[in-house]
């Protein structure tokens, strides 16, 4: 019995912030492998933590995201998802805004 017609998105390639006091704009570029994607979930955690917590959604591969946590060291990532699911987790940047 053949699959599902789609393929789960391959994780996009986050690139160095822009960013300012409680505000930071993510730009990331998508890969050609994988299936189409719909939409991407970034998401964020504090300092040390393993809890990832979701800030945002784009349909395009930039989001600017405001009244983020000032002085504290945060990491964001990125995750494409289509009708199969989500993909694979970006790398993670660190800021501290």
């Amino acid at each position: 019995m053949p699959g599902p017609p789609w393929k789960y998105p391959v994780e996009p390639s986050l690139t160095t912030p822009r960013q300012g006091e409680g505000w930071i704009t993510l730009d990331w570029k998508e890969s050609g492998d994988g299936g189409k994607v719909a939409a991407y979930k970034i998401q964020r955690r504090e300092g040390d933590s393993e809890t990832w917590v979701d800030v945002g959604t784009a349909i395009g591969t930039e989001i600017t995201l405001s009244d983020q946590p000032g002085g504290k060291r945060l990491e964001f990532r990125v995750l494409a998802i289509n009708k199969a699911g989500e993909g694979e987790p970006s790398n993670g940047v660190l800021a501290v805004l």
